[in-house]
């Protein structure tokens, strides 16, 4: 009794000790992302010295104002998903002023607006409010849709900001992120970061289906114009559709016509290719493992318990993840069942029941906000409801989308 319980306490040592490694992994990988959008900004003003030498040169207004069309580009691009950096903030600053302080007007009252909350909210030193009741009149008082739609794509932008920090909550922002969006679309704005952000709110909502048509119509624009898009749009587009797709596998929901086994397969090969452009674009291996993670849920649907257990193993030695050791306990009963039913060795099944035990600690001791339930089910078909609310027993239901 005594050397059990010996035993039982030195494993839960080690356990804890993995849980809190775990969460140290999780905060440099936080902070590697930060670094990585400062690194992305940072190449992509090195891209343009040739435009910084240019506005450099640029002193007579009739040379400045050659640079306008440019500027209005830019500063819709900067509320559509790629970010202003040091010289093509320069390109819109020079423009405005020029326009400002010029005897003959630049620009409509529309654009005026425009570069100036892109510019203010790059810069980050005027009040959020300000940036909000510039977007604002744009939606509201402008008199062509070109200027209403941007005004309600900005207004998406702050939401996903709000909205992202405080977990992709529906009624922390997202819902008000879906009806800008909608509103911009109304208006003939058709962009994928409007999308991509729409998508993130369905899918969290649960709205899988919804969600997947957001993911696709995204992917579909971005292919038209590779040119213009991000490495970041990219990779939550593939993330998207993947997750999308196997929630609509799980819920027996697929679109008319989609063949189970073959939307696996491309879910697959989606999170597939998101995993390689995190890894591309420097995150670290737990960035990575956050998109590979989803991946064990198609072996389940596919029933290869193999699989999932070879694949929950590799994601486990990386850093303890709630859905991933989710996978890993139910690939391991199934197994475990198939095993007694070939008349496997007592070895066999032993070893099974062991990664069950391992992984029902190890959840035990976990963040319930890690768990979320009502999210994991609808990656999981309905039967393994059960065994979930068994191995989140410490956790209260709670709400959550995909």
């Amino acid at each position: 009794g005594l050397r059990a319980e010996y035993a039982r306490q030195a494993q839960l040592n080690e356990v804890n000790l993995r849980i809190v490694a775990g969460e140290a992994s999780r905060q440099r990988e936080s902070t590697q992302a930060q670094l990585v959008a400062i690194r992305e900004e940072n190449e992509s003003a090195r891209r343009q010295a040739e435009l910084s030498r240019e506005l450099q040169q640029a002193g007579s207004p009739g040379q400045i104002a050659s640079y306008k069309d440019r500027a209005v580009s830019i500063a819709r691009g900067h509320i559509l998903g790629k970010t202003m950096n040091e010289v093509t903030s320069q390109v819109v600053a020079m423009v405005l002023r020029a326009d400002l302080t010029g005897s003959v007007s630049l620009l409509t009252n529309g654009e005026r607006i425009l570069m100036q909350s892109a510019l203010d909210d790059w810069g980050g030193q005027v009040e959020s409010a300000t940036v909000r009741s510039e977007f604002q009149t744009l939606l509201d008082d402008s008199a062509g849709l070109t200027d209403q739609g941007i005004g309600a794509a900005g207004l998406a932008m702050l939401e996903y900001r709000k909205a992202d920090g405080n977990s992709l909550g529906w009624n922390q922002g997202c819902s008000t992120v879906v009806d800008y969006v909608n509103q911009a679309v109304a208006r003939g704005l058709n962009e994928p970061m409007l999308l991509l952000w729409k998508g993130q709110c369905l899918r969290k909502r649960g709205d899988a289906l919804l969600a997947y048509e957001a993911f696709s119509d995204a992917a579909t624009l971005m292919e038209r114009d590779p040119e213009d898009i991000t490495l970041e749009q990219s990779q939550m587009a593939h993330h998207g559709v993947g997750t999308t797709l196997i929630a609509l596998a799980a819920q027996s929901q697929l679109p008319e016509g989609q063949e189970k086994n073959l939307a696996l397969q491309e879910a697959l090969s989606e999170l597939r290719i998101a995993a390689k452009i995190r890894a591309d674009r420097g995150s670290t291996r737990v960035g990575v493992a956050y998109t590979e993670e989803n991946m064990g849920f198609i072996y389940i649907l596919e029933e290869d318990w193999t699989a999932a257990l070879s694949h929950t193993e590799n994601i486990d030695n990386i850093l303890p993840l709630a859905w991933n050791l989710t996978v890993r306990n139910i690939a391991a009963r199934e197994n475990e069942a198939a095993l007694k039913r070939a008349g496997a060795s007592r070895e066999a099944v032993r070893e099974m029941k062991r990664i069950q035990n391992d992984t029902a600690m190890v959840l035990s001791l976990m963040d319930c906000g890690q768990i979320d339930k009502a999210e994991l089910m609808r990656l999981l078909p309905q039967t393994y409801s059960d065994e979930v609310d068994e191995l989140a027993a410490h956790c209260l239901v709670e709400s959550g989308g995909i």
